[in-house]
């Protein structure tokens, strides 16, 4: 998916541009599931975000160390989540709430995160289909590799 998608929040003030990464992913975090009520699901955007309008609305929560929450001021819409520059990633990444693009088009749902984060009241079929990784598999890939 390289084509640039327009994301816009729910009362139309943030509106975004982005390129996407392939695929789209579900996070059962407890954060995430706080945030959205339920798993957010989401694509990564392939490199930074493009506001087009807005922006003075977009307000940002540090809900973590390594991560702030963005969400519009004026209708609460959950926008991204962006992971801060690191070892990783030295831009920092953002993840970007599905919901919020008009077009759905080639988005293909081929991750989940922190599968076992999920309460059990919910569930999505085809589950073989996809790359599942507990909290330790995503940690474990952003720990630091030991020389030797």
């Amino acid at each position: 998916m390289s084509a640039l998608k327009a994301a816009a929040c729910l009362c139309g003030t943030v509106k975004m541009s982005m390129t996407l990464k392939p695929g789209l992913g579900a996070c059962h975090c407890s954060s995430c599931r706080r945030w959205c009520g339920g798993p957010l699901m989401s694509v990564h955007a392939e490199g930074a975000v493009e506001v087009t309008a807005g922006a003075d609305a977009i307000k940002t929560y540090a809900s973590s160390d390594w991560a702030e929450r963005a969400f519009c001021g004026e209708c609460g819409s959950g926008l991204y989540y962006r992971l801060l520059p690191s070892e990783h990633f030295p831009q920092g990444e953002y993840i970007v709430s599905a919901g919020l693009f008009d077009d759905q088009t080639g988005f293909n749902f081929d991750h989940e995160v922190f599968v076992d984060g999920n309460p059990g009241w919910y569930s999505f079929s085809g589950e073989e289909n996809r790359n599942r990784m507990t909290e330790a598999d995503v940690f474990a890939m952003f720990a630091p590799k030991e020389e030797g």
